[in-house]
């Protein structure tokens, strides 16, 4: 992948005008970070990952896969504090997933906001055989190899958070690594910055990290915008069988969903019930 042009140093974090819940979200992560760099070194890092297993390749699973991809996102609560599971145990979650049929799983690592914790993705990658995705708010390399550290097999890249140079050079070392990266865009200017990084893998977010508003016609909007070599997923705000059938209705490969599918009854029938007026075969290609 070609380095775009005139970008910044490459050690230089371009910026982006950040505010609100995000800018407090980095300034955390930063403070954060400091101590886990001087806890385990970057040589540190790269042991770890010489004992894990070689990364699966997630772009393939979630395009040749037959149907709807599903991506079930584990974490014990959402960003805005809501509590999602009461006992969490994410190898139990993994578990009861991957058992169910879902493609891969997204484990959020971040203590604040999702009281999740790095070695989750650790606990889940080696109890399980589908890829396993960090999902956290990563804007520096130390946690992309930190995430391979822990045996991911993909990062979320929100491009929020993220100036050009910055998501080009975190999507080149993702996959230097062997993993996949998942560019996480809500709007044509995102999504714009993210096509020139030229990732594998594109999630639509449907919530707005400003409002937290759900608008579900952001896939339907930016979805035809994506060339077809990158593979497509929805998240955010999929909730009933009529927001899987819209969204799925824009060519999508996958969906991304979380809080619809955690601490319910009945799981299976869960998944059932929301992709009961989808049908797989007869999806809109792209």
């Amino acid at each position: 992948m070609d380095q775009p042009q005139n970008l910044r140093d490459p050690n230089a974090l371009d910026e982006l005008e950040i505010s609100g819940f995000l800018a407090e979200i980095m300034e955390n992560i930063r403070q954060q970070l400091e101590i886990n760099k001087q806890e385990i070194s970057q040589s540190g890092l790269h042991a770890l990952t010489s004992i894990q297993r070689r990364p699966l390749a997630l772009s393939s699973v979630l395009r040749y896969d037959r149907g709807l991809s599903l991506i079930v996102e584990l974490k014990r609560q959402s960003h805005r504090g809501k509590t999602l599971v009461d006992r969490y145990d994410p190898v139990e979650q993994a578990h009861l997933f991957e058992n169910l049929g879902v493609q891969a799983l997204s484990v959020a690592t971040n203590p604040l906001y999702y009281q999740g914790e790095i070695h989750h993705l650790t606990l889940v990658s080696q109890e399980t055989r589908i890829p396993v995705i960090r999902n956290d708010f990563v804007f520096d390399r130390y946690q992309v190899h930190e995430a391979r550290a822990a045996g991911a097999d993909a990062v979320i890249l929100i491009a929020a958070l993220l100036g050009e140079y910055r998501l080009w050079d975190l999507v080149s070392i993702t996959q230097r690594l062997r993993m996949t990266a998942v560019v996480q865009v809500q709007d044509e200017q995102e999504l714009a910055r993210t096509l020139k990084s030229d990732p594998l893998v594109i999630a639509i977010s449907n919530v707005d990290w400003r409002t937290f508003d759900v608008d579900l016609s952001r896939t339907t909007r930016l979805c035809p915008q994506i060339p077809r070599h990158i593979v497509v997923v929805s998240m955010g705000g999929i909730r009933t069988p009529e927001d899987m059938a819209m969204v799925a209705e824009s060519g999508i490969d996958g969906v991304v969903v979380g809080e619809g599918l955690l601490g319910v009854p009945n799981p299976e029938e869960a998944i059932h019930t929301l992709f009961s007026l989808v049908n797989p075969d007869n999806r809109v290609v792209r």
